[in-house]
């Protein structure tokens, strides 16, 4: 579903003109020690958070990490920080779209297929007790919602109109995952890197894991 049916795009070319264009996706994919494992899920959860993503699943056994949609508007909405190139920004400002962030926790030796997050993968993996080296993929997929009866107006957007379904319980617009955003998912991959190392950093000269307890 389109947002506008008529915008000028001269003007919205000002606030973008910043954004970066034709700019290359940094790696969406984190080596983690198995010393370093806590600390990397909570990086993970709190750059997360600074992205003002509403978490979902925060399965540290499991090593998932998953959020709700997060809308954007593009050019409309700058502050949200969610856009990298200024064609994303317009898709945004003319379509509905919202976006989703996965990041999963993989041992190093897993095969490709273990990335998926529907996947039983608690019943093979509990980094918490066990902590293994793991790469963490983060992946950013972005949603289009599309509205049915909607009917835009070449002359105003105002004019435009909605025709409604007569048949009960038949839903009005549905959501479709259109793409992945490898350079949002690089973006976020990257501040998890800094967030780590920046803790490290930060630790007290000699400090050490707690040891687990006793059972």
């Amino acid at each position: 579903m389109m947002r506008f049916g008529n915008v000028s795009f001269s003007l919205l070319l000002i606030p973008g003109a910043a954004l970066l264009v034709g700019c290359t996706a940094q790696p969406s994919d984190i080596r983690v020690q198995a010393s370093e494992y806590n600390e990397a899920f909570t990086a993970a959860r709190d750059v997360l958070h600074s992205y003002r993503f509403p978490l979902d699943r925060i399965d540290a056994r499991a090593g998932v990490l998953t959020t709700r949609t997060s809308a954007s508007a593009g050019f409309l909405t700058p502050w949200t920080g969610r856009e990298t190139t200024m064609s994303q920004a317009w898709e945004d400002t003319i379509h509905n779209q919202q976006r989703r962030v996965e990041v999963v926790f993989t041992p190093t030796d897993a095969p490709e297929a273990e990335l998926r997050t529907d996947q039983a993968r608690e019943a093979t993996a509990d980094f918490v007790e066990k902590p293994q080296e793991t790469n963490a993929h983060v992946k950013v997929v972005i949603e289009r919602t599309y509205q049915f009866g909607w009917r835009p107006n070449t002359r105003s957007t105002y004019l435009s109109s909605l025709t409604e379904d007569s048949q009960p319980g038949v839903p009005s617009r549905v959501q479709v995952d259109i793409s992945d955003d490898p350079y949002l998912a690089g973006r976020i991959a990257a501040d998890i890197r800094k967030l780590i190392a920046k803790r490290a950093n930060t630790k007290p000269a000699g400090a050490e894991e707690p040891m687990p307890p006793n059972p």
